[in-house]
């Protein structure tokens, strides 16, 4: 079964954009998976969707917590959050804080209305993971710290020339000094590359 998440933000008045609902919020839940969610209520109380009359929240629901559980992967993200929510497109901020990701998965690139997104306290190990947010043209606030990832050389200058429209990284706002770092390191990783395939030519 295939999901598609339409992006409908423009169709809606100003009075239900002024309506937004706390997060939605499944984190300490012990989810094994996202489709756990499904079987849980959210905290505070939040009214979840109906499925039978396709009927969901009066307000819009623009932020999801499933920090604090023992979540592995992200690839049913986008059934999960179909299933919950009405308008899955308005969703700006996902917290995966404190879980057992150790990989990305495209999905989060059907929401593209994110622009804030905790994957603190995981085990992301490759710095490869981080191209795949790319996709995300209007993220904005991002956390990686606290993954194996952090401890490798580069990591700041790395994610920062990867996602250059990232104005908070790891709760640190990014410095105009934070930019141009991050635009050298891009210059001499680039250099060595062609050196490194010069050298591979000439043997």
């Amino acid at each position: 079964q295939h999901y598609y998440i339409t992006n409908n933000l423009s169709k809606m008045s100003v009075k239900t954009l002024n309506n937004m609902a706390p997060p939605l919020d499944f984190s300490f839940k012990n989810l094994a998976t996202l489709t756990d969610s499904l079987e849980e209520e959210p905290r505070k109380g939040t009214k979840l969707k109906d499925t039978e009359l396709q009927e969901g929240y009066t307000d819009i629901v623009t932020a999801v917590r499933y920090n604090n559980n023992s979540i592995h992967d992200l690839g049913d993200l986008v059934p999960s959050i179909t299933s919950l929510v009405v308008n899955p497109a308005a969703i700006s901020w996902l917290d995966f804080s404190f879980n057992d990701i150790n990989a990305l998965d495209d999905a989060l690139l059907q929401f593209p209305n994110i622009t804030t997104l905790y994957l603190h306290g995981n085990q992301l190990m490759s710095l490869n993971e981080v191209k795949r947010l790319s996709g995300l043209p209007g993220l904005r606030t991002l956390t990686l710290h606290g993954n194996p990832l952090e401890a490798l050389d580069g990591y700041r200058q790395f994610v920062l020339g990867t996602l250059p429209s990232l104005k908070q990284l790891d709760f640190s706002s990014v410095t105009k000094q934070d930019r141009a770092d991050a635009e050298n390191w891009k210059k001499l990783c680039s250099k060595k590359m062609k050196m490194s395939k010069k050298k591979k030519a000439a043997e």
